[in-house]
């Protein structure tokens, strides 16, 4: 037919094209055929996967014959199209319209839907997994992808010749290996180890140097309690790359077969570590925590793209709001870690917010390694307890490994130095780390740190107690603010030993000099040693009832006001 746009064929009338596999024609109900030798499959193919779109003599002689064409090519072409038609509408007249396989000025076309073309409903498909992917919809995913897959009958366009032919047999082939291992990812994220284990073992041995494929082997043996399975599979992996290439797997693969190692959860089954309860306490200036929170944005996305572990620490003294902002930015960037959120009060070695308490209840703080700290992240991670080693290197080893290929935020409050920080960093892309401290120089001692320094918080004065308003506060006054150390925010173990250090300490009699207390003089008054006496300490700092011009230097806060007379308040000596 020459001109002009014909009505579509009815539903029953319209043939059915098979492309995934040997070429075939069909009719709905009736057996598939094949349309001719290979290049009249060629021009078949052409015209199905243009998409209603004309192609013309010229194109079609390229799609099918590329530049070595003969030189009786066109008759040839025009012998094809004549026999596809017929083959398309084997009851149309001589004289009747063709509504299938058209021709116009613009050239040939075939007017079908992409429903009748086997390789139009697997992208469809395909298209449809990738949205439920985006919603998280998992069980709609692996749903979508089966029954794409499941249009295959062997390699697309299979003996088809001509470099049209080829160039779609490739790009479909990468379409199908994407959508195969998307679909193994569902089934093991929905727990169906045992189904994916058969074509993973036929993938690995058709695509030996495939490292993904050897990681989804790997993981669904391990979920079906095959572990030695599992080990033989990374073993065959090392010898193989070794051999052909002369490498060792891929950092991700080394990442996992550790984790399998330590008996780890059924993969992607890992819960998120539960973020604490909030802390009592003031917060950041509204405007200083938003200019935090969109640096904070613009690291960890920075981060994301560069491939590396940022780190954002923010520093300043005690009772600046360094924990109530961290506490902020973490929930806010919360959805950038779906695998979970991982905190720690460096002053206490226990997750966050571990309340100061009296220093029987503090029983890792007599241990100033990392190593009670890691067993913690560890176990938060899924490790079994008999998988954690007793060796601090090896924990750290193990905690790197068990982040591998997961996006988790590691949150730390009260940082010392960066010696303390390092064994606790992630060691691959992905995750991020948070962190506080007092100590200006720890985020440039750590070489992916970016600093945010929050300014002290004025003291929170009294109108009650302004100038003149009561007695001076001459040698003899009692502490500035005493009533702090019995404020109900205060946990009753740390409002004790306030009471204990502002009620003795503060008098005039409590001893010479206007210097700071050291940490050895606190233990002293609190009866107990001075890694005790620190964690109180730093507690009373954070909750306004010390101040600590230096590390490990304390004294009570001062005024405005009363730091302008020459007898203020004499500093705990």
């Amino acid at each position: 037919m020459r001109g002009g746009t014909p009505a579509a064929p009815d539903d029953g009338d319209t043939p059915l094209f098979r492309l995934l596999g040997p070429v075939r024609v069909g009719v709905p109900g009736g057996a598939a055929v094949r349309p001719g030798p290979p290049h009249r499959q060629a021009v078949l193919a052409a015209l199905l996967l243009r998409r209603r779109r004309p192609l013309t003599v010229a194109e079609l002689l390229a799609a099918v014959w590329g530049d070595d064409a003969p030189a009786g090519a066109a008759g040839n072409l025009r012998t094809h199209l004549w026999a596809l038609r017929t083959l398309l509408e084997p009851g149309r007249a001589a004289r009747e319209p063709a509504r299938i396989l058209l021709r116009d000025a613009r050239g040939y076309t075939l007017h079908t839907s992409p429903e009748s073309v086997d390789a139009g409903r697997f992208e469809q498909r395909a298209e449809a997994a990738r949205q439920a992917r985006a919603r998280h919809d998992t069980a709609a995913e692996h749903a979508l992808l089966t029954e794409a897959l499941g249009l295959w009958s062997g390699e697309a366009l299979a003996g088809v010749p001509g470099p049209y032919a080829e160039a779609e047999r490739t790009r479909l082939t990468a379409l199908r290996a994407t959508a195969r291992k998307r679909q193994i990812v569902c089934a093991l994220r929905l727990g169906l180890h045992h189904t994916a284990i058969p074509e993973l073992t036929a993938l690995t041995a058709q695509f030996p140097l495939d490292e993904e494929l050897r990681a989804l082997h790997m993981r669904a043996l391990h979920g079906c309690g095959r572990q030695a399975e599992a080990f033989t599979v990374y073993a065959d992996t090392h010898r193989i790359l070794d051999e052909e290439l002369g490498v060792t797997p891929c950092p991700e693969l080394t990442a996992l077969h550790a984790r399998l190692l330590a008996e780890d959860p059924p993969p992607f089954s890992l819960r998120p570590p539960r973020a604490p309860a909030r802390p009592h306490g003031g917060t950041a200036l509204p405007d200083e925590a938003e200019r935090a929170l969109a640096r904070a944005k613009s690291l960890f996305a920075e981060g994301q793209d560069r491939g590396t572990v940022p780190v954002l620490a923010i520093t300043g003294p005690g009772g600046a709001g360094k924990t109530a902002l961290a506490a902020r930015i973490a929930d806010a960037l919360a959805h950038r870690f779906p695998d979970g959120r991982l905190f720690a009060d460096l002053r206490t070695w226990g997750p966050a917010p571990a309340p100061a308490t009296a220093p029987a209840a503090c029983p890792a703080a007599a241990d100033p390694g990392a190593g009670p700290l890691l067993a913690h992240f560890l176990r938060a991670l899924g490790i079994r307890e008999p998988r954690i080693p007793a060796d601090p290197d090896h924990r750290a080893a193990l905690y790197r490994s068990a982040l591998a290929g997961r996006r988790v935020l590691v949150v730390l409050y009260g940082a010392r130095d960066a010696a303390q920080v390092t064994p606790l960093l992630p060691g691959t892309p992905g995750s991020a780390v948070l962190l506080t401290s007092r100590s200006r120089v720890l985020a440039p001692a750590l070489s992916a740190a970016t600093p945010i320094e929050l300014a002290a918080r004025p003291y929170a004065s009294d109108p009650s107690r302004g100038e003149g308003a009561g007695p001076s506060r001459g040698e003899g006054a009692g502490p500035p603010d005493a009533d702090a150390a019995t404020r109900e925010d205060l946990p009753p173990a740390l409002a004790r030993a306030a009471r204990r250090l502002t009620r003795r300490e503060a008098g005039a009699g409590a001893g010479a000099g206007a210097g700071p207390s050291s940490l050895d003089h606190l233990a002293a008054v609190l009866g107990t040693d001075p890694a005790a006496a620190a964690l109180i300490a730093e507690a009373l700092v954070d909750a306004g009832v010390l101040d600590t011009p230096a590390a490990g230097s304390y004294r009570l806060p001062t005024r405005p006001e009363a730091a302008a007379t020459s007898h203020g308040p004499r500093p705990i000596s």
